[in-house]
């Protein structure tokens, strides 16, 4: 299992569109002045060199005149101007930049040497000659009056000094946090997330530490954890976080740039020992700097810098003594951890408040501008330092994201212009292989990785995060195709910035029987087709679409084309598409397109006919309106106010409205009748346990499910909206007519006759039929482009509800424990997501569409129609009437033109 899925890490690297990048901008600059110049070479491809040549010696007479030389300094182009370079001057300029400084070029190829040789000591001549040019690079190098471009050193310097690289690279900044600042705090939470994943399952961090992060991420309530930055002498870190337990003492240190970046310490006074420990090391204490201010590294006038208390920690219980020529006034001393680290809390306050991630956005953002700021240099005062600056600073933003992108790890270990322009275009373009992507991923990098706790443990899968999208939606697709409202439950809210806790629901990948190609649900529940092509360059995997007619798939990127290449499905067991001649393909029959579209889940009946649809003999519903409330719970919230907005509606529909209440508590069934007489009095209100349908069912082999659905092992395991499920079909096999849940709401009355449409709609199928709402997709529950079961209809005695019964009892069989424990939805999403399902397959909406499967062939093919609609088909106008199709499932199917599912999800709690 990965830390993160890793076909979401395209939500990390949105943030690194527009990234601040001076590699890429020092290319732009040099390119534009190149071209001033009439040069179109790569600024990557040409050096600047400084030479020091002299004669050679000539070995006899007919040996050629030529120099030797050494190079004293060599970049290219983007790595001088990062760096601000400047050339060493000639003889007789005294070190000064002014003239023809640069030097005269050497008259012919120079000859490399590993050193000239020295002069005689009687000699008054210059030992070698000096010269800065620009060469274009070559392999094997060479430096000669053909590749020494035509532009002097003088020049190049002039340009770099005039260019003001600074602005340039802020304007950068500015545009980048204009942007994406969102997707930089969104990609450092999906980091924090996958750093803990990472943790839990190689063990090096324990449930509490887990549950205290998720708090800190607010992936659960904030109750317990308590955050601050690091504070060592009462300089405040700019990325390391402390989070504490507010009545415990546990402490974990998340220190972003390394592979296992959260450290957990059974109390403050270990944490602040093992900090004391790291900066024995010189590396590791450079390493701790660096998450501070450059501005809080050195020492003031009358204090000691940050620099200096690290290094009087890592020497504590000795003192620390600052030489005899340190300038100012500043002492040093013992340098206690229990007292430098957290220094004066009162006065150096660093709690943090609200959101961690927006916050740490906020410190990399002006860590950012103040770096860049300390780059300004001027032409009198060149700044020597390395021209890896302008790199660091990038890395700085890049490190906390190391642990989602592993193509960025190498470029911390290396740090040259090349391995950062390498890496950061692998993490942004994230064309590494998968395979390679693994490899890495399990590399460590960073000074600062938790160690394991112990070997030979469980691996706890269970206790890593995973997220499904919450909630029933309609299709936008069908809404589009049909340019009609196409079922009860809302769209999907798209949102310009997806939550980070997307980036871990695992991509639902239908069940196929053909490895080539495969149904995908995207995070947006938008369906896809994901193929494996066989090509000359081996096989590749893509997005295509299905063509009806030739039974053949076509790429995505290729459905614009005129005339786009088909790939067709092999021999049985051929893992991959091939591709398909005109000449050779011949006209697919029914049987073969119906054997392709079930390899990708949609079990279709070919050829399609809405003719039947019409000779089915439908009949009125009774008029009656039924709602169960089940449990011991008082009725509120949504539930409540739904219950009274469907009485308000049904008042004037000549519909029976009837609310069947359980007294399985008798002060919740007083409280909740009380309620309801006073807010609904149109309502038949029934004690649940008196009608005779109940009692009848209580003899019944269905009760005993139902009862253990109620009780749920004393409350560990009860799921109330089980039991209903159980309870609904019984009841409508009694009564017949509609039934909601009890979060339902029936649409209320629009246009000017002010008729609800429960009023207008004659609501109507077979004896044997079901009326439902069009089909619908639920993440949690597994379910894509299904019938949902929260409101339905039917005609009493319908035998097909007597089969759902038994098929309910069948599968309750099977798993008798099923009610006995529930995961933790909270705590523990991936049991959960789990247990969600398998509720959908034992007593939901599952078990209701394999009762359809089986018995209503009518049903079953509006909904696979409605799958085929939802998937990539590239001929769909050619193959289906749309407007005849969507006439049959506004009768069909017609409950989304009456009400509206509720969003309650009482399936989810008790």
């Amino acid at each position: 299992m990965h830390p993160i899925p890793l076909s979401n890490l395209s939500l990390v690297r949105q943030a690194l569109q527009d990234f601040p990048r001076p590699d890429t901008l020092a290319v732009e600059l040099l390119s534009g002045w190149l071209r001033q110049h009439g040069i179109t070479d790569s600024p990557l491809l040409i050096d600047v060199v400084t030479l020091h040549y002299q004669a050679a010696p000539r070995a006899d007479s007919h040996t050629g005149a030529a120099d030797n030389a050494v190079i004293t300094q060599r970049m290219n182009l983007v790595e001088a101007l990062l760096a601000n370079w400047q050339g060493e001057t000639a003889a007789g300029y005294g070190g000064f930049h002014y003239g023809n400084w640069a030097g005269l070029p050497p008259a012919g190829q120079v000859i490399l040497v590993d050193r000239l040789v020295p002069l005689s000591m009687l000699s008054n001549a210059a030992p070698y000659l000096v010269f800065n040019g620009l060469y274009r690079r070559t392999q094997p190098s060479r430096y000669a009056p053909d590749n020494c471009l035509p532009i002097r050193a003088e020049n190049f310097q002039s340009f770099l000094w005039n260019l003001h690289f600074h602005n340039s690279f802020k304007a950068r900044l500015d545009t980048y946090w204009d942007k994406r600042q969102g997707h930089y705090q969104r990609a450092l939470k999906i980091a924090f997330i996958a750093a803990c994943n990472k943790q839990v399952l190689l063990n090096s961090l324990s449930g509490p530490g887990r549950q205290l992060l998720w708090e800190a991420a607010q992936l659960i309530a904030r109750s317990n954890a308590r955050l601050s930055m690091l504070n060592i002498y009462g300089y405040i870190s700019t990325s390391i976080v402390q989070i504490r337990h507010a009545s415990q003492p546990l402490v974990v240190l998340y220190l972003p740039g390394n592979a296992s970046p959260f450290h957990e310490f059974a109390d403050s006074s270990a944490m602040k020992r093992w900090l004391a420990r790291q900066c024995q090391d010189v590396a590791k204490r450079d390493a701790l700097m660096a998450c501070f201010a450059r501005t809080d590294w050195p020492d003031g006038l009358d204090f000691s810098g940050l620099r200096t208390a690290l290094t009087g920690l890592g020497l504590y219980p000795k003192a620390h003594r600052l030489s005899h020529d340190h300038p100012g006034f500043a002492t040093s001393g013992f340098w206690d951890p229990q007292y430098i680290i957290d220094f004066r809390p009162d006065k150096y306050d660093s709690t943090l408040e609200g959101d961690l991630f927006t916050h740490l956005t906020l410190l990399q953002k002006r860590r950012a501008y103040a770096d860049a700021d300390s780059q300004i240099t001027s032409n009198h005062a060149v700044n020597k330092a390395k021209w890896a600056n302008y790199l660091n600073l990038a890395t700085n933003l890049l490190l906390p994201l190391m642990v989602v992108l592993p193509e960025l790890a190498p470029l911390m270990v290396a740090g040259g212009l090349a391995q950062f322009s390498l890496g950061l275009d692998a993490a942004i373009n994230g064309k590494t292989p998968e395979a390679k992507a693994q490899g890495v991923t399990d590399q460590v990098f960073g000074l600062f990785n938790a160690l394991p706790t112990g070997t030979g443990q469980a691996v706890r899968y269970a206790e890593v995060f995973r997220t499904t999208r919450p909630g029933f939606f309609r299709s936008q697709l069908l809404d589009t195709l049909f340019n009609a409202r196409v079922g009860a439950a809302p769209l999907l809210e798209q949102t310009a910035l997806e939550p980070a806790e997307l980036a871990f629901r695992e991509p639902s990948v239908q069940a196929s029987t053909h490895a080539a190609v495969v149904t995908t649900v995207e995070e947006n529940l938008r369906h896809r087709f994901a193929a494996w092509l066989s090509t000359r360059q081996g096989l590749v995997n893509e997005w295509v679409q299905y063509e009806f007619a030739t039974n053949c798939f076509i790429r995505t990127r290729d459905a614009k084309l005129i005339s786009p290449p088909r790939w067709a499905l092999g021999t049985e067991g051929d893992p991959a598409l091939v591709l398909s001649s005109s000449q050779s393909r011949a006209t697919p029959t029914h049987p073969q397109r119906m054997a392709t579209l079930r390899a990708l889940g949609i079990n279709i009946e070919l050829p399609i006919d809405y003719e039947p649809y019409n000779g089915l003999q439908r009949m009125p519903l009774p008029k009656v309106v039924s709602s169960i409330w089940v449990g011991d719970q008082p009725l509120q919230g949504e539930y409540l106010e739904a219950l009274v907005h469907n009485a308000q509606v049904i008042r004037s529909s000549g519909y029976r409205f009837q609310i069947l209440l359980s007294r399985q508590n008798n002060a919740a069934y007083l409280h909740n009748l009380k309620t309801l007489r006073a807010r609904s009095e149109s309502a038949l209100l029934m004690p649940l346990e008196d009608q005779e349908f109940y009692q009848n069912f209580t003899l019944s082999p269905y009760y005993p499910q139902y009862r253990a659905a109620l009780d749920g092992n004393q409350g560990q395991g009860r799921n109330f909206a089980s039991a209903c499920d159980i309870l609904r079909y019984r009841l409508l096999e009694h009564y017949g007519g509609l039934y909601l849940d009890a979060d339902d709401r029936l649409l209320a009355a629009s246009g000017a006759d002010g008729t609800a449409p429960l009023a207008r709609l004659q609501l109507k199928t077979t004896r044997d039929g079901l009326l439902l709402s069009p089909p619908v997709s639920n993440d949690q529950l597994g379910m894509y482009i299904q019938f949902n079961s929260s409101m339905i209809g039917s005609h009493p005695g319908n035998p097909n509800l007597s089969a759902i019964s038994d098929e309910i009892l069948r599968r309750y069989q099977l798993v008798p424990d099923f009610y006995a424990s529930r995961p933790d939805a909270r705590l523990a999403p991936l049991p959960f997501q789990a247990y969600a399902r398998r509720l959908n397959l034992l007593t939901g909406p599952g078990v209701l569409n394999h009762v359809i499967d089986e018995r209503l062939p009518w049903l079953k093919q509006l909904r696979e129609l409605c799958t085929l609609m939802v998937s990539p088909l590239y001929d769909l106008h050619a193959t289906l009437e749309l407007s005849e199709l969507h006439r049959v499932i506004r009768d069909h199917v017609p409950l989304d033109q009456v009400a509206e599912m509720g969003h309650a999800h009482s399936w989810q709690g008790p």
